[in-house]
């Protein structure tokens, strides 16, 4: 017995002449089992206690969230902005994780080792700094050029691990994936999660059913929406909501760190109004959004923000004074019910002398509606915009679309017959629909030569600078707000109001997930999804409408040529 006083007298530092026996610590066994696992639900409140007296650090709110969440939930996803302090209170609620519970190994894993070791061991020392008792918990610690390792009494070690294939068969209970939107997806998939496949187990052999194990902490700035990381917090997002009990998910902006003084305001706004700092940037860093961008996208996300400039989305017909030959252009396309979204994209044509502006004054989406009801949405759209010609791809889907277009439709709310619409190149359709309808309808029947020829329109119309989208949603909300009609609205009207900026959001986020599929080539364009969750039908329809158009373009450019050769004619002095 004594010699094994003397044991734990030597391993945890306790004084010599302390009063410790078997019997005593068996006395105190169901107070300090209390105040464990109080101490693991409420790791803050332990951080309180132990914080020095003459010390004036205090956890702000959001640090308590955060420090709750690590030892509560299996998954915790944060997306914060610098300053936030995440790879700090990572590490510490991984360390404190150590101490409550005795043989954990855990882990801290960035993009790249070094950067591992360098964020660890500084803020491990800053750790030990604010908090000298949690340093009498350690057995030993190791602080290499490629390595940190802290060895605990109680048998728990922490370590940095990379993102590489010698770290295959490890195994570890708990880690930290420290900016997780500049990891590679297979590596973290393949590598390093598998790390945390099995269970900590109690110092008799058993795990416990009541602990929070293979615990999982994401932890990043915001990135892209075409990345591994955006696509994780969106599936932990949803676990969270099945299983509320399993994931937490959070984050905020800039305005929390400056709330507590932690980035001072007046350098808040010198960054936003920078000059040299773009927007994008700032929201992934500062504002922690999720833009589009990806470096492998075909389409330059910042470029197409730049011609963001429409303030007004439009529901019908508007007539310019300045140009009265503009029209409409309506283009779909086509889901059937239960699946994805059809979408129209409604753009205002505007002919200038050498070309037409191209304006996409607003996005419509249909939901899980059938053909029928498709059908009568699309043909009271051309009631209100009396569209020069309407898009639609005949291929699959649509054909069961323009089935419905080509006969009348009752409007059960107005009562109305809306009148068959009819296609002017389609030769099944001329056959079956009525002969005196309008002839509105073009049907694109797409094949990979005709899709690299549409896909190649789209990209030249936009470098060239010859479309107009609708402003961010943000700035319209602002507007809208700003006006006294917006005050008074309705939270369900301003909601409708506002949803056409969105779509456009969303549709620049689909272009933004697209990449040139390799193989491809200059003649023979084959465009993929980087992130094959994110659907493209807005991006479809938008570039079936913006082929046509260029089409219609190009044909009224042949005529004025035609017309300015036979005008240069009447000045040749010819027989």
């Amino acid at each position: 017995m004594a010699k094994k006083i003397t044991e734990l007298k030597n391993k945890y530092g306790i004084d010599k002449g302390s009063s410790l026996t078997i019997e005593k610590l068996e006395n105190f066994k169901p107070l300090i089992e209390k105040y464990m696992s109080y101490f693991t639900a409420y790791p803050d409140l332990y951080l309180d206690l132990i914080t020095p007296a003459e010390s004036y650090f205090v956890l702000y709110f959001y640090q308590r969230i955060f420090l709750r969440a690590a030892l509560r939930f299996r998954y915790q996803y944060v997306t914060a902005p610098r300053a936030f302090s995440k790879s700090f209170l990572g590490i510490l609620a991984l360390y404190l994780r150590c101490i409550f519970l005795p043989g954990s190994k855990v882990f801290i894993c960035a993009p790249v080792k070094e950067q591992s070791i360098k964020i660890a061991r500084e803020k491990i020392l800053e750790i030990w700094d604010l908090f000298p008792s949690l340093r009498q918990e350690l057995l030993a610690k190791n602080f290499s050029s490629d390595e940190i390792r802290l060895t605990f009494k109680n048998g728990s070690i922490f370590d940095v691990v990379s993102a590489l294939n010698s770290q295959r068969g490890g195994r570890r209970h708990a880690g930290i994936i420290d900016e997780v939107r500049d990891h590679e997806q297979d590596m973290l998939n393949s590598v390093v999660l598998p790390l945390m496949n099995v269970s900590r187990r109690t110092s008799n052999g058993e795990i416990n059913i009541n602990e929070i194990q293979q615990s999982q902490l994401f932890i990043t700035s915001a990135g892209t929406k075409g990345s591994y990381a955006y696509e994780k917090q969106v599936e932990l997002f949803q676990k969270s909501i099945l299983n509320p009990k399993s994931a937490f998910v959070w984050g905020c902006d800039y305005r929390i760190p400056v709330l507590h003084g932690v980035i001072s305001k007046e350098y808040m706004e010198d960054m936003k109004t920078s000059g040299t700092f773009k927007e994008e940037d700032f929201a992934r860093e500062y504002l922690s959004i999720w833009t589009g961008g990806s470096s492998d996208s075909w389409f330059n996300y910042d470029k197409l923000g730049k011609y963001r400039k429409i303030i007004n989305p439009e529901t019908k017909a508007i007539k310019v004074k300045e140009n009265p030959d503009a029209f409409y252009v309506l283009s779909v396309d086509v889901a059937r019910m239960g699946a994805a979204q059809s979408v129209i994209c409604v753009f205002k044509v505007l002919p200038r002398e050498m070309y037409y502006l191209k304006k996409l004054v607003n996005i419509k989406v249909l939901t899980e509606m059938h053909f029928g009801d498709q059908a009568l949405d699309i043909k009271r759209m051309i009631q209100k915009f009396n569209p020069k010609s309407i898009i639609i791809d005949g291929n699959g889907l649509g054909a069961g679309l323009l089935d419905f277009m080509i006969i009348p439709t009752l409007d059960p709310h107005t009562k109305e017959i809306l009148p068959a619409i009819g296609s002017s190149n389609d030769e099944d359709l001329l056959k079956m629909q009525p002969r005196d309808c309008k002839k509105l309808i073009y049907v694109i029947k797409a094949n990979q030569s005709l899709n690299s020829e549409i896909h190649a329109t789209c990209f030249s119309e936009l470098n060239t600078g010859k479309v107009r989208f609708l402003i961010r949603e943000r700035e319209a909300k602002d507007k809208l707000l700003m006006s006294k009609v917006g005050k008074k609205m309705k939270v369900e009207d301003r909601i409708i109001r506002l949803m056409p900026y969105e779509m456009t959001t969303r549709l620049h986020e689909e272009m933004a997930n697209l990449r040139i599929k390799s193989g491809g080539s200059v003649q023979n364009i084959v465009l993929e999804q980087i992130n094959t969750k994110m659907p493209k039908d807005k991006f479809s329809a938008f570039e079936y409408g913006l082929w046509h158009i260029k089409k219609m373009e190009d044909e009224e450019m042949r005529k004025r040529s035609r017309r300015r050769k036979s005008k240069l004619v009447d000045f040749l002095m010819m027989n």
